[in-house]
């Protein structure tokens, strides 16, 4: 069985699947995740108006809030899931994590970080199984771990558990290096603990590999290249669509991405670049970087950069690599390695979704900033499958089932009152 393959939502609840609420859940990729692990999802919610559209028509069966977290109330949601406390087995959401980010200004009073705090209250009200909250590692560090620390009093004060650890994309089939930190917090009275998957793909366990650091090829061998992701869809030109396929797909994880998708290619839209953007790109090899641009042709303030600096900025990416995370500016080849590896322009929109391991069957909507926007702050749903996996197989368990901590650079804060009655 091809292990890339995520199918379409089908309608009608399911009794006997475990059922899953979705907040801030943008276009849906934990959703995808989780309906493909075997949940019944109940409930999306979001308040991007260019997300419900992508959501609706993606999830056209799941009941969907667009609206603002703060001004929903826990009945509201119990209504829509059909639902009462304490029979939801998941929760999940992704709270928006620009203020956590190590890309933005990591602002701890950035109102976006309270966003948690309501996930949290109506937490409390729904009473799940489980909780999972998705968000970047940067949050971790972020004033000196109290933020960390929140979460952390957060759930216990809530009834739960809570271990962390970040995951890599990468390891798990998504053909991207990209880490995100998850944190899963049990009911206290199942006296149950854990939830990361143990990677399936690549050599290296959960926490062995980390940002920011040179990695060995050996230890990325196995994981899907970009070549394997990307390489059966059309040439396309800077500002141009192009729905054709031109080519068969090759490998399963091509042929995943192609299943159950319509003769049409949606999203193939190669962002518009500048005339000077085009002809710094095409002097690029696979591999190169900013520093391999004469002098004249950079931009003027990285003509003042040291060349140790910014080694991704204008890199046109490499078939045999993998590939880096997207982010919303991916269109941007000063933003990172975001260059096609042969054609003179930055990854398209589907090229992108694909390195996110969105099939084609899934369209997005809205217009081309706001489908820019809704690729690059997505879960992976590859990823979120192999947490639901992980989740789903502890739920079924007629015992139950605690797992030890995994390998992880950041551990949960114990609350003071824990460490002066254990002396």
């Amino acid at each position: 069985m091809n292990p890339y393959i995520l199918n379409r939502p089908k309608s009608g609840k399911a009794g006997s699947r475990p059922k899953v609420v979705d907040l801030f859940c943008g276009v849906g990729g934990i959703s995808l995740g989780f309906f493909n692990a075997g949940f019944d999802v109940r409930l999306g919610m979001d308040l991007d108006g260019a997300c419900a559209k992508t959501h609706r028509r993606n999830f056209p069966q799941t009941p969907f809030i667009h609206a603002d977290i703060r001004d929903v109330s826990a009945s509201e949601i119990m209504e829509k899931a059909d639902i009462r406390p304490g029979e939801l087995d998941v929760l999940v959401g992704g709270p928006p994590c620009q203020g956590f980010s190590i890309i933005g200004q990591r602002k701890i009073l950035d109102p976006r970080n309270s966003l948690i705090r309501e996930f949290m209250r109506i937490a409390r009200e729904l009473r799940p199984k489980v909780l999972v909250i998705e968000n970047v590692p940067g949050l971790a560090t972020l004033e000196r771990g109290a933020v960390l620390s929140e979460i952390a009093d957060s759930f216990r004060s809530a009834g739960y558990s809570i271990d962390c650890a970040e995951l890599l994309a990468a390891q798990y089939g998504v053909p991207q290096m990209r880490w995100r930190m998850f944190f899963v917090g049990w009911r206290n009275d199942l006296k149950a603990n854990g939830g990361f998957p143990a990677p399936t793909h690549g050599i290296a366990g959960i926490g062995d590999l980390v940002p920011n650091r040179a990695i060995p090829s050996e230890l990325t061998s196995g994981f899907v290249t970009i070549r394997e992701a990307i390489g059966d869809l059309p040439a396309v030109n800077a500002g141009e669509t192009n729905g054709d396929y031109s080519s068969p797909a090759s490998g399963e994880y091509q042929e995943a991405m192609r299943k159950g998708a319509s003769r049409g290619l949606a999203n193939h839209y190669a962002p518009r670049l500048a005339p000077q953007n085009i002809a710094r790109i095409q002097m690029l090899a696979p591999g190169e970087d900013w520093r391999a641009l004469p002098f004249e042709m950079l931009p003027a303030g990285m003509q003042r950069a040291h060349r140790k600096d910014h080694t991704r900025r204008f890199r046109r990416m490499q078939w045999e690599g993998v590939a880096r995370a997207i982010i919303t500016r991916f269109r941007d080849p000063k933003s990172g390695e975001y260059i096609h590896p042969e054609q003179d322009r930055t990854i398209s929109i589907r090229e992108a979704a694909r390195i996110q391991s969105f099939p084609d069957w899934f369209v997005f909507e809205g217009s081309n900033s706001e489908q820019y926007d809704q690729v690059g702050n997505a879960v992976p749903p590859l990823l979120a499958k192999a947490v639901a996996l992980e989740i789903k197989a502890m739920l079924a368990s007629d015992q139950p089932v605690w797992r030890e901590p995994v390998k992880c650079r950041y551990h949960m804060p114990v609350p003071s009152e824990f460490i002066q009655a254990a002396e």
